[in-house]
């Protein structure tokens, strides 16, 4: 997907009447909106134990109270909505060919925190292994002390300086960087519900 198509893609989605982002327009002004907005994604990947790389790559390029990221939060919102409430009736969602339920997400969640568990022995130093577990509070004589910062991340929805400190490390795991992967292109994957596999290895 390229930024032309991406950017195409979303003016037709405006033209035809489709832009969610018409919901927030007709509402409270853009500060409100935009706090609101964030506060309820945030709650909707708790509840729909959403990955935290895919957290981490919408956190990093769209919540930043830009007006222009409008419309990608709305269609964040909508689809986690959809998995909530799918959810809650005791449903399960099949996405690339497989079910998807309130046990098997947390499986998966938890298997992504081991797998980011192992990059950090992997990828950071001992110095930045040893300073990152002091950060975290984890006691340097203790075992799994990688697995241990772990489980840390992402789990205080309320903390925006936890929530952004856990961005950045997960983006340093997954070598993510936001000027690699241009806004359109990503919220266009997000639109058409399409996923990109990605390797971490």
């Amino acid at each position: 997907v390229t930024m032309h198509e991406a950017g195409k893609f979303i003016k037709s989605v405006k033209d035809v009447g489709l832009n969610p982002q018409d919901d927030l327009d007709a509402s409270s002004p853009w500060p409100s909106d935009f706090k609101g907005l964030q506060m309820e994604i945030l709650d909707l990947w708790d509840a729909c134990n959403v990955s935290l790389v895919h957290r981490t790559r919408f956190f990093l390029l769209f919540i930043k109270g830009d007006q222009a990221d409008a419309i990608y939060m709305e269609v964040e919102r909508r689809r986690l909505s959809f998995i909530n409430d799918t959810f809650s009736l005791g449903n399960c969602i099949v996405l690339d060919g497989q079910k998807l339920t309130p046990a098997s997400s947390k499986r998966s969640l938890h298997s992504e925190r081991e797998m980011l568990g192992r990059l950090i022995k992997k990828r950071l130093s001992k110095q930045e292994r040893i300073n990152l577990y002091s950060k975290w509070r984890i006691n340097l004589a203790s075992k799994r002390r990688s697995s241990q910062v772990a489980h840390c991340l992402w789990t205080d929805k309320l903390d925006m300086e936890h929530i952004t400190e856990s961005a950045n490390i997960v983006a340093k795991l997954v070598r993510f960087r936001e000027h690699q992967v241009p806004k359109e292109a990503f919220g266009l994957n997000l639109m058409t519900n399409q996923r990109r596999r990605n390797s971490y290895r």
